[in-house]
This record gives C-alpha cells, structure tokens and sequence, in this order.
C-alpha cells in the first residue's frame, strides 16, 4: 500500500512539474526592446547556427515595422518567438519561428502560433502564409495548415509554402 501510494505521488508531482514549466505568457512587443533583442539570440541559436550561419549576417532593420511575438517563461527568459511581416491589407507572412531547445515538446510552439493566429486576426488579416522547413510540416498540418505548391529550398534546405485562413475580428 505504501508502494502504491509513493507511486500515485510520485505521478502528481510529474505531472505538477509539467504543468508549471509550461506556464508562458505570450505577448507582442516592438523592434526595439530588450525582448527583440534575446528573441534575436534565440533565433540565431535555433533557426541559423546549426546551419552554419548567423542572423546577425542580415540586415534585421526591416524587421521594425514586423509584428513580433515572444513567449517569457515564468522566470521571465524569452524561450520562443515569431514574427509576422505583412504582405497586403488581408495577408501576412509568418516566420522565424522557434522555440528555445529545452521547451521544445512541451507545447509551447502550438499554444505560440495559436496565440499569434488570435492576434493576426485582431490585426484584421485572414490570411496567414509560412515557408515551413520540410521536418516541421507535420506540426503545421496539425494546425491547420495546408501545403501550396512544390517544395523549394530556403537557406539551404528543404521548405514548403503553407497557408491558413482565418476570421479577422471586426470587433473594434
């Protein structure tokens, strides 16, 4: 009986560990913030280093007029991030997004893109486009996401244009 218990215990306190690691809070913030500025870090260690490259080898002053969405752990760290760069009045593109490696898994990416999905359509877009790389598109399918046309390489390696409608909020 005192095994059992230990056991039953033991599962409460995993499953309590879990539920607070997950604990992020997802919010947009501006080019020139100290937010953008780890999200760049985490970037460059996520999407460009293990293709041998660096994200401070572009020019990332376009980036101010995109959207950028962060996810701050509970201690505050930046550990995932997206942005959006518009392309007309209805469409946006979604990109650079990445999550930090010892989150990943855990459901942060999902709850991230959806998080970005709700503000897109506060922004008033319907449609959201990406460039996925190949391993990924499973994640995207999952949510809602269907592949445009033929693969295509992007830095190097394998992508797929995928895209998502979705219902703008005409709430003001």
């Amino acid at each position: 009986m005192e095994s059992r218990c230990l056991h039953l215990c033991l599962k409460q306190v995993k499953i309590l560990a879990q539920v607070i690691t997950l604990e992020t809070l997802f919010l947009a913030t501006t080019h020139d913030t100290l937010y953008y500025k780890e999200a760049c870090q985490l970037r460059d260690v996520i999407l460009r280093k293990p293709l041998g490259m660096s994200l401070y080898d572009q020019n990332l002053e376009e980036e101010k007029n995109f959207i950028h969405i962060v996810g701050k752990s509970k201690e505050g760290h930046i550990i995932a991030y997206l942005q959006f760069k518009a392309i007309d009045e209805s469409t946006t593109k979604m990109q650079q997004v990445a999550v930090h490696s010892e989150y990943q898994n855990q459901g942060i990416g999902r709850n991230l893109v959806i998080f970005s999905e709700t503000f897109a359509k506060k922004e008033d877009f319907s449609q959201i486009i990406l460039h996925a790389r190949e391993p990924v598109i499973g994640f995207y399918e999952r949510l809602g996401y269907t592949k445009v046309g033929d693969r295509f390489h992007e830095v190097g390696i394998p992508h797929y244009k995928m895209g998502k409608h979705i219902e703008p909020n005409n709430i003001n």
